[in-house]
């Protein structure tokens, strides 16, 4: 019983969940100054267990309708068929995505329309779009913004914002890893006869792509540096984020093998965490 709980657990991918939960947080401490006054308590926590759950939801989901593609990309990892059987998958699913609803609810009006239309967005992303010419990639990296965007609903005396920029930056991030993935995978995609960019145009016009993303990140960074930055925020960008960035589109550029691509799919959510981080010198 509890072995079985523990991939129901593995299958929302918890680490992940975490990471939203804590990057919610962040942006709303940052937004309130830190003062608890400013955050509405009940709202707040309603607020990251609603994006929490919804995307755990999409990542059940996308496990169920990936069976066929994780056998050859990642067989070893793969829990649906193997641990936990298709339909038992799909009402854990319904589960998480009910809760998320209700939570959404309780967070107002704007929460519940976010949540079902991400949900929504995110059951089809993972039946028709995954596999489609960049639509796939715009949603999530659009999603992983509205993940920052929705923590301005918990704070209701807002001191500091940063809300459009980082989801902005949030979006610009996850492209790349997104568009990196797709190569990483390229092989269990064209026997699920997906249309990724990577096998519609090749994987250097691919990595071109990932790499024009990543230039555009650094221009943000500088912009906001030069614009609002101070000598904390600077060099913290410079380090973490910018000469990162430099690097990743090098290390993109001289990938040949899966397990190059594994490592910059690596490094670039490592670089989505230190760069929405950065909110914090501001």
């Amino acid at each position: 019983m509890f072995k079985n709980l523990r991939y129901y657990l593995l299958l929302t991918r918890p680490l992940n969940l975490l990471i939203i939960a804590g990057t919610q947080a962040v942006f709303m401490a940052h937004a309130s100054a830190y003062h608890w006054s400013n955050i509405d308590t009940i709202r707040a926590l309603f607020v990251v267990l609603a994006t929490v759950l919804t995307a755990a939801a999409g990542n059940v989901i996308n496990d169920i309708f990936d069976i066929e593609e994780d056998q050859i990309n990642n067989p070893e990892k793969r829990i649906i068929a193997r641990h936990i059987s298709p339909k038992s998958g799909r009402i854990f699913y319904t589960i998480l995505a009910a809760i998320s609803l209700i939570c959404a609810f309780q967070a107002g009006y704007s929460m519940f329309a976010l949540s079902l239309t991400i949900g929504i967005m995110l059951y089809f992303y993972s039946s028709d779009l995954k596999g489609e010419n960049l639509w796939g990639n715009l949603l999530i990296s659009f999603m992983t913004g509205a993940v920052v965007f929705a923590a301005d609903l918990g704070v209701h005396t807002r001191v500091n914002g940063y809300f459009a920029e980082y989801a902005l930056l949030a979006f610009l991030i996850t492209m790349p890893r997104e568009i990196v993935k797709d190569i990483e995978d390229i092989e269990g995609d064209k026997a699920q006869e997906y249309n990724t960019y990577p096998i519609a145009q090749g994987i250097d016009k691919a990595a071109l792509l990932a790499s024009i993303f990543l230039i555009l990140i650094i221009v943000e960074m500088i912009y906001i540096m030069i614009r609002d930055g101070n000598l904390f925020y600077n060099i913290y960008s410079t380090v973490l984020v910018v000469i990162p960035a430099f690097m990743l589109i090098i290390k993109i550029k001289t990938s040949k093998q899966k397990g190059d691509y594994s490592k910059a799919s690596l490094y670039l959510k490592g670089l989505i965490l230190t760069g929405l981080l950065s909110v914090l010198f501001l």
